[in-house]
Order: structure tokens, then C-alpha cells, then sequence
């Protein structure tokens, strides 16, 4: 049986995106071993950017302002537009610790728990991951020594110790099982923001080739674990043309979605420019190597722009081929880290006017797209 045939059979999911392109004429995933349902979430993704930008939400399930998960389904980006959005980030970072709880406290059975129901509403799961600085043991954000990715690519000392980490994450991603026992498809974006240098993987801790070779060696692992149900994301930050933009690219065969992550801390015009500029370049380097491009990480804290939505973010997130744009989180814990609306603030009107867009994909619309070859 062919891959594209037995993709088909074993994917609703792709069956119905696959209504409207003949032959089913997609982007491959980088993965030749990608399961049918990494493969379907895949090409509906592709199929979707043509429609809109689907948007997400960090930790949407997880809690929101003023409220903690209770199990019942409760979104901030829900209640304000009166739909879930189409995409939920996550984040990984502590499981390489074995710890119950990630970084921002959530539980990871909790975490599981709801990636599993939003399988089921038929969402999209995007996942990031944080970790620990292996040499030193501090955070993420830990740039005291330029020797941690020497150290833990192969031929380092610390090799073996976090080809271990490596392999809790593994062990998470196969636990992602559906109810006939198939495992439920990720988007996973390692190793983010690699152009700045805020993180122990940074332009300024390490070479561009000692970067790549951890890519390479985190992405094998997981392969050789039998992880095959996700969709691998290289999300940049600062670039200025495609030269920085591919400086730490693994290739072809390590990534399927190419894109950034960008917040405003200015004016909007100086948000727009850079937003501009970024979008063309991850665009462009999206079409040469025939990969899906997104905005990975978006926001602006506290959203003190009335209309910032349909004013700002419109401008350059919708109507362009991007595939997704993800919102940052809506903490519980820290007053006014909060970058989508909530009931009750100022801009909740003006995102629910933004998320009611043709060009803007909510969980409705991501399904009835997909699903349209059954109607």
C-alpha cells in the first residue's frame, strides 16, 4: 500500500483536506517515516493557509486571568469570541527534570490531558520547550557559560545525560494516545529564538554548526524512539534578510515549518516594520524550500491598544499564507502578563471583531475546512 493511499485510509482528518487539491498535491513532511496522522495534520495545515491564519493561544486550557483549570474546558480566548481558538501551544520545559510540573506550574498529566481533548475537538497542539541549562542548572535563560551545547552534542561530556532528557521528552510524545490506541499528531518547535542570544542556545553561546548538530542529534533521537507523529517548527527572532534567517537552519530533512516569533514593545509602526520585513523573509524562504511558514509567537502585554487586533495585527498575520499565529499566554499568577483578551477587558470587543474574520481560522472554522470534502 502506497503512503499517500494508507495515509488516507488511516486519517479522517486528511481525507477531507485532501477534497479540493488534486492528487493531493502537498509540502512532505520532513519525517519519511511521519505516521498518517502527522502526515494529515500536516497537509490540512497546508491546506488551511491558504484560507487564513489559524490562531492559537499559549496555555489556552491551562488557565486564564483569574482562574486556574478546573477540567472543564474553560478558555479565556472562548469566552471573549464564543469559539476556541484552532491552535493551543504548550510548553515542555521541567519533563527533562522528571518533574510533575512545567515551568509555569501546569501538570503534565493535566497537560496530556488536555492535548488529548483538543485532539478530539478536532484542534491543533503546538508544543515548546524551555529546558534547563544541563551544564550549570539553571533555567533556560541561563547564558553564564558559552560551553553547554559543546558540552552535550555528541563527542561532550554531557551527552549521554541529555540524550536521556531527550528521551522524557520522547517518552511524553508517545503517551499522546488517542482512544483507538494511534498516537495524536504535535507540532514541536525546539530550541526557539536561536538568533538572540537570552537563551543557553543563543547566536552568542555557541556556533551555528554546534547548533545544528544539536538539532540534528535532539530530532534523530527522537526518531529512534519511534517519534513519528510530529511536525517539526524553526521559529527565529531577530533577523534583518535571509542570510540570518538560515544561519542556523538543520535542512530540509529537520524541519517542516519555518517562521518567527515577534511582540511588540514599541510603537505600532516600529512593530508593523519589523513585522513586514520578517513575514517577506520567512515567506520566501518558506516557498524556496517548500515548507508552511507561521508566526510562532505574537503578542503585545497587557493589549493597552484598544483595537490593537484589527488595527495592528491584521495587518500583516491575516491573508497572507501564514499558516498560524500563536498569541502568548494569559497568566493567572502575574497581574497584567496577559496577550489575549479576557471578559471584561477594553480590547475584548476588538479581538472578538478580529477572530470573527474570514482570513482568521477558530477552531470552527480549522474544522469545517478540513471536513469540507464531507459535506
Amino acid at each position: 500500500m502506497n503512503r499517500i493511499l494508507a495515509t488516507i485510509i488511516f486519517s479522517p482528518l486528511l481525507a477531507a483536506a485532501c477534497a479540493d487539491k488534486p492528487a493531493c498535491a502537498y509540502k512532505s513532511l520532513c519525517d519519511s517515516q511521519a505516521d498518517a496522522a502527522a502526515t494529515g495534520l500536516f497537509e490540512a495545515l497546508d491546506r488551511c493557509a491558504s484560507r487564513g491564519v489559524m490562531l492559537g493561544h499559549q496555555d489556552d486550557l491551562s488557565y486564564g486571568v483569574g482562574w486556574v483549570d478546573a477540567g472543564d474546558g474553560r478558555s479565556d480566548v472562548r469566552d471573549v469570541t464564543g469559539d476556541y481558538p484552532s491552535l493551543f501551544g504548550w510548553d515542555l520545559g521541567h519533563l527533562e527534570l522528571d518533574s510533575l510540573r512545567n515551568l509555569d506550574g501546569v501538570p503534565f498529566d493535566a497537560m496530556r490531558r488536555n492535548m488529548l481533548s483538543v485532539d478530539r475537538m478536532g484542534g491543533v497542539n503546538a508544543l515548546s520547550w524551555h529546558p534547563r541549562n544541563p551544564l550549570t542548572g539553571g533555567d533556560a535563560w541561563d547564558v553564564s557559560s558559552a560551553e553547554v551545547v559543546s558540552s552535550i552534542i555528541s563527542g561532550g561530556a554531557l551527552h549521554d545525560r541529555y540524550m536521556a532528557w531527550i528521551d522524557r521528552l520522547a517518552d511524553f510524545l508517545l503517551s499522546l494516545r488517542r482512544d483507538d490506541g494511534s498516537l495524536a499528531p504535535v507540532i514541536f518547535r525546539p530550541y526557539h529564538e536561536m538568533s538572540g542570544s537570552w537563551f543557553w542556545w543563543g547566536a552568542e553561546l555557541c556556533s551555528d554548526d554546534d547548533y545544528k548538530v544539536l538539532w540534528r542529534e535532539t530530532i534523530d533521537r527522537l526518531r529512534s524512539r519511534g517519534v513519528h507523529n510530529i511536525v517539526v517548527a524553526y521559529s527565529m527572532a531577530d533577523y534583518a534578510d535571509e542570510r540570518q534567517f538560515a544561519a542556523r537552519y538543520p535542512g530540509d530533512d529537520y524541519v517542516d515549518i519555518v517562521g518567527f516569533d515577534i511582540y511588540q514593545y514599541g510603537s505600532a509602526d516600529e512593530f508593523l516594520s519589523q513585522m513586514k520585513t520578517k513575514s517577506g523573509i520567512a515567506r520566501a524562504f518558506a516557498d524556496k524550500h517548500d515548507k508552511l511558514w507561521a508566526i510562532c509567537e505574537c503578542g503585545y502585554e497587557g493589549i493597552p491598544q484598544n483595537d490593537w487586533f484589527t488595527a495592528v495585527l491584521a495587518e500583516y498575520a491575516c491573508s497572507t499564507g501564514c499558516s498560524h499565529l500563536l498569541l502568548w499566554r494569559n497568566a493567572h499568577d502575574r497581574e497584567g502578563h496577559f496577550y489575549a483578551s479576557y471578559p471584561g477587558h477594553a480590547s475584548a470587543e476588538d479581538m472578538r471583531r478580529f477572530a470573527s474574520r474570514d482570513d482568521v481560522l477558530m477552531l470552527s472554522d480549522f474544522k469545517r475546512i478540513v471536513q469540507s470534502a464531507e459535506r
